[in-house]
C-alpha cells in the first residue's frame, strides 16, 4: 500500500501538482449517552477512509472516500488534482508553499489499559452507574445526562515532502450534566474528565465520583444569591482563566483569522499587548492532555509555542498555508477532525503561565470584589476582542475573604483590556479538557491557567 501511495504522489507531481498529502484512517469510536437513567444512544463504529489534498498555484483541491482499495484512492487523487487545477485558474491570491522537513516515524499515544480491550458492556455499565449516582444524590435533582466517548485510530500520513507517519491515537472523555430544581429556581451542575490515555482514567477518584460532583454543584447553587451587575475587581479561577485564554485570546492568534481580517492581533507581532507579567503558551506536546498530539494533520512536528511573553505578542498559530502566505514557519497547528475534513489552524493545549502569587495573597489584593469560577457558555468576537462568559458560580469577596455563594454571574469585557488590567497571577495551574468547534469541525483541546486577579471588570447579573 505504501509503495502504491508514494508512486501515486510522484505521478501527480509530474503532472503539475506542487504539494500533495494523503491521510488514511482506520478509526474505532464509542459514544454512549444516558439521560435520566435510560440509554439514549449507544454508537460503536469503525470508520475507515482516506482524505487527499492537492495544491497548485495558490489553490487547494480536496477529495475523500471511505473505500481503501487502490482504484478508489486513485479516483480521489484524480478528483483532488482536477479541483485544484480548476480553482488555480481563478485564484486571486497566488503563493508557494514553503517546503518543510520530512519525518518517517511510528508513534503511539501513551496508555496503560487499551480502550479496545474493554467491552462496550463495561463502558455502558460505567455510564449507567455514574448517571444513577448523580440522580441518587438528592431528590431535587430533576434531570441527569451522562456521556462516555472514546476513540482509537490507526492513522497514516504521507506527503510530497517525503513524510510518512504511522500513528496510533487514543483518547477518552466522560461527562456528567445535572439539573436541580427547587422553589422556582433551576441550576446546572457539570463535571468532566478526559485525556489522551486509556481506560485507566476511570480508576481515578474524580472519574469514580463524577455524578456526585456534578449533582453536588447543582444542589449547592439552589441556595446561591443572584449576583448583582456592575464593575468589580475579580479573581478568576483556573477554569475561567483557561476559557478566557482559549476563547477570547487564542482564536485571535490563529493565523487564518489574521489573514481574513478577523483578528485584533493582526500586525501586532512584537508589540506589547499586556502587562509584562503575562505569558501565554500553546503546547501540543503535553502528553496525556486532551489536546496532545506529536504531529499535526499536515505532518509537521508539534512544538511548544510562546504566544505572549512578558506581555509581548510573539507568535501566531500556523498551518502550511498561513505560514507560507505570512512568510513564517508552520507551528504544527493544522488539525483536521478526521479524513473527511481538511486541516485548518487550531489550538491544542493553551494556557496562561503561572505567576508567583499565593492564593490567599490574591484574595487580599482583591479586597472587595468577586471570585468567579468556571463557565457554562459564552460568546467571543476575535475581530474586536469582545467577549462574554456566563460563570458556573461566584462568591463575594469582602475584606479579602470569600463570602456567600452567588449564581448567574457573567464576565464581559475586551480581551486586551483584561490583559492590561491584571493585578496578580497565581502560582498554581489547572487544566480543563473539551472540544473546540470551528468551521464544522470539532477537535479535542485543553485550556488552563492559574488564579488571576483583574481590576475594572464588567460583571453581568441583577441590576
Amino acid at each position: 500500500m505504501i509503495d502504491f501511495l508514494e508512486n501515486l504522489i510522484d505521478q501527480y507531481l509530474q503532472q503539475g501538482a506542487e504539494f500533495i498529502d494523503i491521510r488514511i484512517e482506520k478509526n474505532n469510536f464509542n459514544n454512549i449517552n444516558i439521560v435520566n437513567g435510560k440509554t439514549r444512544d449507544i454508537i460503536s463504529a469503525l470508520d475507515n477512509g482516506v482524505g487527499i489534498r492537492v495544491f497548485i498555484k495558490g489553490a487547494w483541491g480536496f477529495s475523500c472516500t471511505n473505500k481503501l482499495d487502490n482504484n478508489s484512492i486513485q479516483h480521489s487523487m484524480d478528483s483532488a488534482f482536477k479541483i485544484a487545477h480548476i480553482v488555480s485558474q481563478k485564484a486571486k491570491i497566488k503563493f508557494k508553499l514553503k517546503e518543510q522537513s520530512s519525518y518517517r516515524k511510528k508513534v503511539k499515544y501513551p496508555h496503560k489499559k487499551s480502550l479496545l480491550d474493554v467491552s462496550i458492556e463495561e463502558k455502558l455499565k460505567l455510564a449507567l452507574n455514574l448517571d444513577k449516582q448523580a440522580k441518587m444524590y438528592d431528590n431535587r435533582i430533576v434531570n441527569t445526562n451522562t456521556s462516555y466517548v472514546d476513540f482509537v485510530g490507526d492513522q497514516f500520513l504521507l506527503n510530497s515532502f517525503g513524510t510518512l507517519l504511522e500513528m496510533k491515537i487514543n483518547f477518552i472523555r466522560v461527562v456528567s450534566r445535572t439539573y436541580a430544581f427547587e422553589a422556582g429556581v433551576r441550576q446546572r451542575g457539570f463535571e468532566s474528565i478526559g485525556g489522551t490515555c486509556g481506560f485507566e482514567l476511570i480508576d481515578s477518584e474524580k472519574a469514580q465520583n463524577l455524578g456526585t460532583l456534578s449533582s453536588e454543584q447543582a444542589i449547592r447553587l439552589l441556595k446561591a444569591v443572584p449576583a448583582k451587575a456592575g464593575k468589580f475587581t475579580v479573581l478568576m479561577n483556573p477554569a475561567l482563566t483557561g476559557v478566557f485564554v482559549h476563547e477570547a485570546f487564542g482564536h485571535a492568534c490563529e493565523a487564518d483569522a489574521v489573514l481574513s481580517g478577523e483578528s485584533i492581533l493582526a500586525d501586532r507581532i512584537g508589540t506589547q499587548i499586556g502587562l509584562d507579567t503575562v505569558t501565554i503558551i500553546d503546547d501540543p506536546t503535553l502528553k496525556g492532555k486532551f489536546g496532545y498530539y506529536p504531529y499535526d494533520s499536515e505532518g509537521n512536528l508539534s512544538r511548544k509555542k510562546i504566544l505572549v511573553e512578558n506581555g509581548v505578542l510573539k507568535n501566531f498559530l500556523h498551518s502550511l498555508e498561513t505560514a507560507s502566505r505570512l512568510n513564517m514557519e508552520p507551528t504544527g497547528n493544522a488539525r483536521a477532525q478526521n479524513y473527511q475534513n481538511v486541516p485548518i489552524v487550531r489550538m491544542s493545549n493553551t494556557y496562561f503561565q503561572p505567576g508567583d502569587w499565593k492564593l490567599e495573597e490574591l484574595f487580599e489584593e482583591v479586597k472587595n470584589g468577586l471570585f468567579l469560577e468556571g463557565w457554562i457558555y459564552g460568546y467571543t468576537d476575535p475581530s474586536d476582542g469582545s467577549f462574554t462568559f456566563k460563570c458556573r458560580q461566584a462568591h463575594r469577596i469582602e475584606k479579602g475573604e470569600c463570602k456567600e455563594l452567588l449564581r448567574d454571574a457573567g464576565l464581559s469585557g475586551m480581551t486586551l483590556e483584561i490583559l492590561k488590567n491584571i493585578i496578580g497571577i497565581g502560582r498554581d495551574i489547572e487544566f480543563s479538557e473539551g472540544y473546540c468547534g470551528k468551521e464544522n469541525q470539532n477537535v479535542p483541546v485543553t485550556d488552563g491557567g492559574p488564579h488571576v486577579a483583574v481590576k475594572d471588570v464588567i460583571v453581568g447579573g441583577l441590576k
